[in-house]
């Protein structure tokens, strides 16, 4: 699998075809882009959010809220991100569906 930016071409190198990037609609890349950030937005901030309170009250307070930290940030993982994560996937299914891309 290669990674390409959008309007990079690429050579397949087991059967030779040239795959343009530009072919996928700019809005839809750029929705698509979006929805990525936001993923890793949503995957990544909250417990961001959390360590930054956190770990400085358990430096000062008591080392109870790094386990407090743990706790949360591991009901975040299990509970919350494969929800997150199921309705990202489909929404770039969704999105990768209507695209036709042919090689040149």
């Amino acid at each position: 699998m290669a990674h390409l930016r959008y309007g990079e071409r690429w050579t397949c190198a087991e059967c030779g075809r040239t795959w343009d990037t530009s072919q996928v609609p700019e809005q839809d890349y750029a929705t698509l882009v979006a929805s990525v950030r936001r993923y890793r937005l949503i995957a990544l901030g909250p417990p961001l959010v959390l360590a930054a309170v956190l770990v400085p009250l358990s430096i000062v307070a008591g080392i109870q809220f790094a386990l407090l930290l743990f706790v949360f940030v591991f009901a975040y993982a299990v509970f919350v991100m494969p929800k997150v994560r199921d309705r990202a996937t489909a929404s770039v299914r969704e999105s990768a569906r209507s695209w036709n891309l042919s090689p040149e």
